[in-house]
Parts: structure tokens; sequence; C-alpha cells
């Protein structure tokens, strides 16, 4: 995280202390570790951050981080700091977001203040949204339950845990059985070994090809479907290798898969154009998955998702495009 963000998120952990500090006050919740402390029927779930007492059938849900997992198994959120529109998860804009709340943005802290308005009776996370420094705090409004995640590929983690808290344990291992019955099916139909490539346009043209250990990367490595050997690295700490326009061969494969994206309308036509200027370079029509006409734009929305429903929708594409089926 840059310097930047670190200040962004101080000065949010600052203001929003206070107004907890005095919310707390005001409730002067007596048992030791908040709401935490078990006042009412509930389950003890082992988490990340510790132990919680889970209300057996909680109804005012908070999600920071893994929204995708929680509506796969029936949460309709009051708030979450996940990108709803006009950010990055269109895909999840239904029937359980209608009137969700954001209740701050991706790589900011969340905002305590609209929290604690929004009275809810668990809150679910992950630890890219709730670090140790606020779970404290955090845990003081709700019960609070915490899934460590280090990188995309982990997508299934929220879901385990998010099902374990809310006692649909079943229901997690249905969906996931279903994702690798799907993968099945479609390795059994493909029987080659396809090379295929995942990459990025960004804004300022630059391309980036996406690693086994990003959402989507994850997603082709369970489909079996194999990289080209210069992409076939795993860089600790990174999802992505952004490369200059020169050594572009490094990008091609049997089939690319290509999205761009940016988190303002203005950004997101920038990259857009981006696309479209490499697409007449010498070096991207040098490339063989170009002249073979087996490039797909696909959605970032969901290539760079984070849970179930995401990934059930890369592997929709997968049959679309590989095997032609809707």
């Amino acid at each position: 995280m840059n310097l930047q963000k670190k200040i962004l998120k101080t000065r949010h952990f600052r203001s929003f202390t206070l107004v907890l500090l005095f919310f707390l006050s005001v409730v002067a919740c007596s048992a030791r570790g908040g709401s935490n402390a078990p006042t009412t029927e509930c389950r003890m779930v082992q988490h990340s951050m510790g132990e919680t007492c889970v209300p057996l059938n909680p109804q005012r849900i908070v999600v920071l981080g893994g929204l995708d997992s929680a509506i796969a198994l029936g949460v309709k959120p009051l708030g979450t700091t996940d990108r709803i529109e006009p950010f990055l998860t269109p895909y999840l804009n239904n029937e359980a977001t209608q009137s969700v709340v954001n209740i701050g943005l991706y790589d900011t802290e969340p905002n305590l203040e609209a929290i604690l308005k929004l009275k809810p009776d668990l809150i679910l996370g992950i630890s890219w949204e709730i670090e140790i420094g606020t779970y404290p705090l955090i845990s003081q409004i709700a019960p609070t339950v915490v899934v460590a995640v280090e990188a995309e590929k982990q997508w299934r983690e929220p879901l385990k845990k998010y099902a374990e808290a809310l006692g649909k344990t079943a229901e997690a291992e249905k969906i996931l059985a279903n994702y690798n019955a799907r993968l099945a099916e479609f390795k059994e139909k493909m029987g080659d070994q396809t090379t295929v490539s995942f990459i990025r346009v960004y804004s300022d043209g630059v391309p980036s090809f996406y690693l086994k250990s990003s959402f989507g990367g994850s997603i082709l490595e369970d489909a079996g479907l194999k990289r080209p050997p210069a992409q076939d690295i795993e860089p600790k700490g990174a999802n992505q290798q952004r490369i200059d326009k020169e050594v572009i061969s490094i990008l091609d494969a049997d089939v690319m898969f290509v999205w761009t994206y940016g988190h303002t309308s203005a950004i997101a036509q920038e990259a857009q154009t981006a696309l479209k200027r490499i697409k007449t370079d010498p070096f991207w029509l040098s490339l063989n998955a170009v002249q073979q006409n087996r490039v797909y734009e696909v959605p970032a929305s969901y290539w760079a998702g984070f849970g179930p429903l995401a990934a059930n929708l890369v592997v929709d594409d997968l049959f679309k495009y590989f095997l032609g089926e809707k």
C-alpha cells in the first residue's frame, strides 16, 4: 500500500475512533470483550482475529469485503465496503444489494460512524478491510468475524468462513461442489493443453498479464488451462506483471482474454481508448492469438471479482469462448 493510502487510512482511523469511543461511553457496554461476549444463544466461531459468539439468526449484517460470498449464501447486507456500481461489481447489483449502503471504499478504512448508524447484529469481513488495529473497535459495534486473505486466489475462504458463521456450511459445500463439477465437465470436453493469457490494458496504454494468484488467473488454473512459459511465474505479493510494449510477445498464447477498468467513467474511457490504440500496434498485430482471431474482451466486473458468483460467470465465459456453449 502506498504512502498516500496509509495516510488516508490513518486519518479515518483517528476520526472514527473518537466517534466510536463516544458511542461506547453512551451505551456503557459492560461485558468484557464487547458484543463478542455471549449475551444470547449463539454459535462460537474461530477466525483470524480470535473467537466470536455469533447470533444464531442475524438479521442486520454488514459486510466488509467478500460481498460476493455473502450474497451467494443468501445475505441481504445493510452495508458494505465492496465496490458496487459505479465501481467494480455491477454483476452484484440485484435485489440483495438494492438498499445496501456504501460504508467506505476499497483500500480505505471502513467508516465506523456509518457502521454504527446501521446497528448491525453481525459484521463479516476480510483482513484486507479489517486490520488488527481496527478490529477491537469494529468488534465492539457487533460480533465480528474476520477471514485472513493474502491473495485473490483464496476467494473460497470467505465463503467457507461466512457459511460457518451463518450456519450455512452445507450451502457453501454445495456451491463449491457445483463449481468443481462444472470445471470437471469443462476439462473433459476441452481435452487438449490450450495456453491462455489473461491481460489488462491500463489507461496509460501499458499492458499487464495477470498471474495465477489473481482471481481470474486462479479460475483459469482450476480449469486446467496452461500459461505460456514466460507467464508461468509466481512473484511473492504480486497478482500481475506490467510489461513494455517491446516485449509484448510475452502475452502471446492460443487464446487471450483482455479487459480494461477505471474506477471513474473518465479513466474507464481512457483505458478503452488505450486498448483500441494497442490493437493497431505492429507488435500486437504480430501475436499469434491476434492473427487467429482468438482474442476476447471480457468484463472486469467478474473477471476481477472475488467470490463464487464471479467464479461461475468466468466459467460461463470459458464454456462460451472455448466450446461455443452459452
